[in-house]
């Protein structure tokens, strides 16, 4: 054999390798874009439960602050009206109620002087 009929044999014998390169290649990419697709929905599935968990203390923070709104504005009134009542209708048992939550009631009607109730303890 000479040489010129070995280089058409040398030529396919690289083609086969390259051809079986190429398809490893191809197959751990492949799985290797597999993997990321899954790592991103992953990814976006926690996104999404941080965004829930984001609005749901949101919501929780606005009822809180409708509440401490309520109580600062209105509270004070309606302890303050209460403790009139009970001294005007006599019922003790409202008064021990409020006095057991820190209202003092002034059993005083010509005082003139509103019922505050008792400065609340900081959490």
């Amino acid at each position: 054999m000479n040489i010129p009929s070995f280089l058409p044999i040398a030529a396919t014998g690289v083609s086969l390798l390259l051809s079986l390169w190429l398809f490893v290649v191809s197959n751990t990419n492949s799985s290797l874009q597999g993997d990321l697709q899954k790592k991103q929905t992953d990814l976006q599935k926690e996104q999404q439960e941080l965004q829930m968990q984001v609005q749901q203390f949101q919501n929780q923070q606005q009822q809180i602050n409708t509440g401490v709104r309520l109580a600062k504005e209105i509270g004070p009134t309606v302890l303050r009206e209460l403790g009139n009542l009970a001294v005007q209708n006599k019922n003790d048992a409202i008064k021990k109620l409020l006095a057991k939550h820190g209202v003092n009631i002034q059993e005083n009607p010509d005082a003139g002087k509103p019922v505050k109730p008792a400065p609340t303890p900081a959490p």
